[in-house]
């Protein structure tokens, strides 16, 4: 029973290429994000949350994702392949997100130059060195980081990141 959860998992957070080459990769990762349990804003309508799959628009409107919010979702490392080339995220929220593990942060790499906004919290799966990646999102202006217990030398951590992104206004506590 785990291993067929592992699998369905593993195919819900793989790209599928054929799909992208058909609806573009905000899209995709629009859809991505509502089958893990995630939810999106758009620039078109950024008051509006989008959590259910059934009401995206047809597939023929073209969408640009504005925020992600991963709580409670069951998004993993591989999913983040999803956020190439989209080109209007700036926040992401990674809330109690149970199957994200060491390495995972590397994937925000994709939208680095249009992050703004990060909040990673309550993902046990992390630990050692797990934050050090946002180092490299260079257009981040806000990092919150809380319930991550373990995290170790967290107060190191925090230090590493603020002297690589001095302007980023940060509250990062374990």
């Amino acid at each position: 029973n785990k291993n067929l959860w592992g699998f369905v998992a593993i195919a819900f957070n793989r790209v599928d290429v054929d799909r992208l080459k058909l609806v573009g990769p905000d899209r995709l990762c629009a859809e991505w994000m509502l089958k893990n349990g995630g939810a999106v804003r758009f620039t078109s309508s950024p008051d509006l949350l989008v959590d259910n799959y059934n009401v995206l628009p047809p597939e023929n409107v073209r969408l640009r994702i504005k925020e992600i919010d991963a709580t409670d979702s069951s998004i993993m490392r591989i999913g983040l392949d999803h956020l190439k080339n989209c080109t209007k995220i700036d926040t992401v929220v990674l809330h109690n997100c149970k199957h994200l593990e060491e390495g995972s942060l590397e994937g925000l790499s994709h939208i680095k130059s249009t992050l703004k906004k990060l909040q990673v919290s309550g993902c046990y799966n992390f630990g050692g060195q797990c934050l050090l990646p946002i180092k490299d999102l260079t257009s981040l202006e806000q990092l919150k980081v809380f319930d991550m217990p373990y995290v170790k030398n967290i107060e190191t951590v925090a230090l590493e990141l603020h002297k690589a992104l001095p302007k980023c206004v940060m509250d990062i506590v374990k």
